[in-house]
């Protein structure tokens, strides 16, 4: 570096200038300096890694002699699709060709891989994108190539044409002279057009497994003659996000830093990810439920000036492999990283449950969106690492399940089933008929021999072989009653669901239905679907009853009000509020009582 250096403070003015003539192949060799993305870039399809599902059916294409006149090569960005362009330019311009192995000797492959040939024109898409550009190379494309077989045109990141070119493209496209090929590389084909995409063949490039690029790693460190270690090479090849080209790009770079052994640290200071050691220590922080230490954590993270939003995302992966690693007896080959470090992440699993481990990871995802909705990235995380590190062990769900068994086995019901809460309900929403005020000179009876004395008083004698009429099993077959008329007529069991047999006294069912549905009830009034209902009653219960409807409002509602008939008689339904189950336990829970206007409302 001294030389460039000093070079570029000689005055070419001096006549001495030529004493430091000596310096300029320094400079030049200095400037002449390829990278490894150029260095290494594959010559023929046998060298394009992770693409064999493409780079077979080319080269069986040019065998065939099946090759098409336009192709799309789609896919991320440095998986190979320019690279793969150029390598089938070559295989059909080759002097030896078209072949599927180009010699990379003769003059027509030389300058395709120097870039200076004159018959395979790169296009930049994204600077080549308006419609005068593509009538131009409309205009070119008549013409024959000058030296080779095929005319090719490479169009870069052709989704970034307009419209209005694409337009002009359509017909050359369509009925290209003999002599031309199109290649088209695009890493969006959704905002290619339907009609560019449906006349060429199209092919999708894969992301890179990350061990096809640690691959290519270890084989650049050897030729290079690089002291790169194992676990620093693990991590480029991770970090490379499926694309070679990237991982090339980090390890130029990262070799560029050190001048010595190049380590994890090295990686970690270029790329700015956080250490392995610092998300374990996260982890254990949550596990030990250490929120200070957590927090002592983050506040290193981010003097060190690590981006907040890369800790999340690494301590989700973090999570995601300690999961891995208990689940599956084969995490080696599921998570990227070397048997150590798999072995650190099976020791970490033994003290998470799987619900905490995926609890962790939901949290840390919503953390995600609310940093990049805030202005103040630290202060979401740390919420998350507290709520993490706060949280009780997560049960999981069939243990919930198995206690919530084991609970109800041992309680005892209190009451009998018919006083449960579905049976309070029940009573309230069905009040009882409106009695006759007692003759004070009539015998007392027992509540029990009272309410079957009455039943026998209102009650019509049972026709032979008919048992006499019960609310409770009118109550228990309504639902097929309700069956039974659903194919005669549709509409009138749908409006028969809205109501319920509220009582039977001296042949007849009264049908009750809530205020609101007033006008279920009026339409079920008319004489015919009277009919239809009794027809239903008496075939599914042999009773012979006449049906009557009425508007009921349940027991202990604001209004007041009882039971209306057909007629719109309001009777009084005196005392029932005290006797209600529902209206008993509302008070009991509030500390209430009945008001003496007796209009329903706690006081």
């Amino acid at each position: 570096m001294a030389g460039p250096q000093k070079l570029s403070a000689v005055n070419i003015d001096k006549p001495d200038f030529a004493l430091d003539f000596e310096l300029w192949p320094c400079y030049f060799t200095a400037m002449s300096y390829i990278v490894f993305a150029r260095k290494y870039r594959p010559q023929t399809f046998d060298d394009v890694i992770g693409q064999s599902h493409i780079t077979t059916t080319l080269k069986n294409a040019i065998a065939q002699s099946r090759v098409a006149h336009a192709y799309i090569f789609a896919g991320p960005r440095g998986v190979g699709k320019t690279t793969t362009a150029r390598i089938f330019a070559k295989a059909l311009n080759c002097d030896k060709g078209p072949t599927a192995k180009p010699c990379n000797k003769c003059l027509s492959c030389a300058e395709i891989t120097g870039g200076s040939s004159l018959d395979i024109l790169e296009i930049d898409g994204a600077s080549n994108r308006g419609i005068e550009e593509i009538r131009s190379l409309r205009e070119n494309v008549k013409f024959a190539p000058s030296k080779g077989r095929f005319k090719i045109y490479i169009i870069d990141e052709v989704h970034m044409l307009t419209p209005e070119a694409f337009n002009a493209l359509l017909k050359t496209l369509e009925e290209p002279p003999p002599h031309v090929k199109f290649i088209f590389a695009t890493t969006s084909p959704h905002k290619v057009p339907a009609t560019i995409l449906s006349r060429c063949q199209r092919f999708d490039f894969r992301r890179l497994a990350t061990r096809d690029i640690l691959g290519n790693l270890k084989t650049i460190v050897k030729d290079e003659k690089l002291n790169v270690k194992d676990d620093a090479l693990d991590m480029i090849a991770k970090y490379g996000d499926g694309s070679m080209r990237n991982a090339q790009v980090i390890l130029d770079q990262i070799t560029s830093f050190s001048q010595g052994k190049v380590g994890v640290e090295d990686v970690t200071k270029i790329l700015g990810v956080v250490d392995d050691e610092i998300l374990f220590g996260i982890s254990g922080a949550m596990k030990d439920r250490d929120a200070a230490l957590a927090l002592s954590i983050i506040d290193r993270l981010v003097n060190e000036g690590k981006d907040v939003v890369q800790v999340v995302l690494g301590l989700i992966e973090h999570f995601r492999n300690i999961s891995v690693a208990k689940i599956s007896p084969e995490a080696d080959a599921l998570i990227d990283a070397g048997p150590d470090k798999v072995a650190l992440y099976r020791a970490e699993a033994e003290r998470f449950t799987i619900e905490e481990m995926l609890y962790a990871i939901y949290t840390l995802s919503n953390t995600i969106d609310f940093i990049r909705k805030s202005t103040l990235a630290r202060i979401p995380f740390e919420a998350a690492l507290v709520k993490l590190t706060h949280v009780p062990s997560v049960i999981p769900l069939p243990d919930i399940v198995s206690r919530m068994e084991s609970m109800q086995k041992n309680i005892a019901p209190s009451a009998h089933p018919s006083s449960g809460p579905a049976n309070s309900l029940k009573a309230a929403n069905k009040p009882e008929a409106p009695r006759e005020p007692e003759d004070p000179g009539a015998p007392y009876l027992p509540a029990e021999e009272s309410a079957a004395s009455d039943k026998t008083a209102h009650s019509p004698a049972p026709k032979a072989g008919v048992a006499a009429p019960d609310l409770e099993e009118m109550t228990a077959c309504w639902a097929k009653v309700v069956n039974y008329i659903r194919p005669k007529k549709i509409s009138i069991a749908s409006y028969l669901q809205e109501g319920y047999p509220a009582s039977i006294d001296g042949g007849v069912l009264t049908l009750g239905f809530p205020r609101e549905c007033q006008f279920h009830k009026d339409v079920l009034e008319s004489l015919e679907n009277k009919r239809i209902i009794e027809d239903a009653v008496r075939e599914v219960t042999g009773l012979d009853l006449k049906v009557s409807l009425a508007i009921v409002e349940p027991a202990g509602s604001d209004s007041g009000m009882g039971t209306q008939d057909a007629d719109g008689e309001l009777p009084v339904a005196g005392g029932a509020e005290d006797s209600d189950p529902i209206v008993k336990a509302a008070l009991s829970i509030f500390s209430g009582k009945i008001s003496a206007g007796g209009n329903g409302k706690a006081g």
